[in-house]
């Protein structure tokens, strides 16, 4: 890596879920093909019954009370007490993992973005997902060839918004300036909060247009991933 470069970052950290992949569409599919593989007719009330059991499970990984493998387990065994579907939640934590690593696409944007940035910066995926389903997407999205390091909680066992989750990453990248580096992420939790504690400039990617929260550390806001590539290259 360059020591000394002309643009603003040269170094840029990717959030994946709901930054650059389609999260919410990859989960309907994936939690509508594993009801249908337990002979379930699914509806829209599943999958509310299901987001709200494992909503404060993700605050719990975030807080470093749960891992992602309990997290899994727990969110289907909640959703059969929950709703008394007649299912195996096990079988179904299982296939779900592996339909949300081939189910869904990139966000408008995202490899337009990638394609402008990767010749120009060293570009990180930093994701508090499970390495199963975050490689198989590299695999079937042709993301790989994008990232000189790839840091998944899973596989490391931390999550953003620890300082240790980001010394796994500065240590893939050579241990860059922190001047240079640029969090890119929509979570303020996890993304952004993990910026700030690691001294890093933090841009949120806000395409909800949700209200900007009275918080120090914030040095970007953007709503579409084209605004990104002025923000990293400079105008």
């Amino acid at each position: 890596m360059p020591q000394a470069s002309p643009i603003p970052f040269p170094v840029v950290l990717f959030d994946l879920d709901h930054t650059l992949f389609d999260f919410e569409g990859s989960k309907r599919i994936a939690f509508a093909n594993v009801l249908e593989a337990e002979g379930i007719v699914h509806n829209q009330s599943h999958l509310d019954a299901f987001e709200k059991v494992e909503r404060p499970l993700w605050q719990a990984l975030e807080s470093g009370e749960l891992t992602l493998e309990t997290l899994n387990d727990r969110r289907f065994n909640g959703l059969v007490e929950t709703t008394g579907l007649d299912a195996d939640p096990a079988r179904m934590a299982a296939s779900y993992l592996e339909w949300l690593g081939k189910s869904g696409g990139l966000l408008p944007g995202a490899r337009q973005l990638l394609d402008t940035l990767v010749e120009k910066c060293a570009l990180a995926l930093v994701s508090n997902g499970y390495g199963q389903v975050q490689r198989s997407r590299m695999t079937n999205f042709d993301l790989g060839h994008y990232f000189s390091a790839v840091t998944i909680s899973s596989e490391i066992g931390a999550a953003k918004p620890h300082p240790s989750f980001f010394d796994h990453t500065f240590a893939q990248l050579g241990y860059p300036s922190k001047e240079q580096v640029l969090v890119v992420g929509d979570s303020l939790s996890s993304d952004i909060a993990g910026a700030i504690n690691y001294d890093l400039a933090a841009c949120w990617f806000n395409p909800q247009g949700l209200e900007h929260p009275d918080k120090p550390g914030i040095d970007f806001v953007v709503s579409e991933l084209s605004e990104i590539a002025e923000i990293v290259l400079g105008p």
